[in-house]
Formats: C-alpha cells, structure tokens, sequence
C-alpha cells in the first residue's frame, strides 16, 4: 500500500508536515472562537478553508507512492492551498491596517426551521464582527498576519523536507 518498504521514514515526513501544517492553525482558529468567544469575520473563516485541503493531501499522500505523480500531486494541491489562505491573510492584513477598504463583515448563522421569522431572529442575534478590526492580537500581530507567517513558515518546511528527500533518497534509487 505504502509502496516503499526501503525507506518508510520518506512517506511519513512530507505528510506529517502537511497534516500537521494544516490542524495546528485549525485547532488555534477554532479554540479562539469556541472557546475564548472570539468571532472569525467573513476573511477570518475563508482563511480556514485551505487548511482542509492540506489536510486531506496529507493524509491522501500517505496512500500513494511517494515521489510519484499523485504523490506530487497532492504536494502541489497542498502548496496550493497554503498560497491561497497566505494570499487571504495578506488581504486581510490589508484591511486590518486600512491599507485595503472591505465594506462587509457580518456572520450569521443559517435559520434553523427555514422561517423568515427564524432567519431574522438569526441575522438580529449574529455578532456584527468588522473584517477591518483585528479581534484577537497576539504580541502585537493579528490572527490574519499570523496566519500569513504559519503557511509561510510550512511552506519553508515542505521546500526543505523535499529539498532533504531529493538528496537523500534520490541517490539510493
């Protein structure tokens, strides 16, 4: 299944820097809005979404043969993703500091029973979160410029982990 019995430790290390690369900002972005009451506004949740990619590709590269074409496949969909949500915190960044201008910025939650009544109750209780204000700061840098550094920071890593496989491993096959 796994397709490289020489050399297990070859599969594991590119995976484990995507899935990893992917839960831990997940795992952060959902504490802080589970559980420390801080509401993601309309960029804060789109931010979110490529890191699912990231992890899919992870756990999807441990099922192909490393260094073949799906394998660097799901790597390049993984690079991909990391771009997008780095591109989306660098536009939120922009708007956080007025560099960029965002009009929208309200989350609400879906009706439950489908009524107008309900869906009004809903938008009238939703927390009015502004994308140009910053909700949480962390040493004096927003969640979004945190986010920018995070998928900079695993895309370093998955550059220096292929970088490490091609000039280890290439010689040996």
């Amino acid at each position: 299944m796994f397709c490289c019995k020489k050399d297990p430790e070859k599969i594991v290390a590119m995976a484990s820097i995507l899935i990893l690369g992917g839960v831990i900002p997940l795992a952060g972005a959902l504490l802080s809005q589970f559980g420390f009451g801080f509401h993601p506004c309309h960029f804060c949740l789109l931010q979110r979404y490529p890191y699912v990619v990231v992890i899919t590709a992870g756990v999807l590269s441990l099922l192909v043969k490393r260094g073949g074409l799906p394998w660097r496949f799901l790597v390049a969909i993984a690079i991909y993703a990391l771009l997008t949500t780095a591109t989306l915190g660098l536009i939120h960044t922009g708007i956080e500091t007025k560099f960029l201008t965002y009009t929208g910025g309200c989350v609400a939650q879906a009706a439950v029973d489908g009524s107008l009544e309900a869906l009004r109750a809903a938008i009238a209780s939703a927390p009015l979160v502004a994308c140009d204000q910053a909700t949480a700061v962390l040493f004096g840098i927003s969640m979004a410029t945190w986010n920018v550094l995070w998928a900079g920071f695993v895309l370093l890593l998955i550059a220096l982990q292929y970088r490490f496989d091609w000039r280890r491993y290439a010689a040996r096959t």
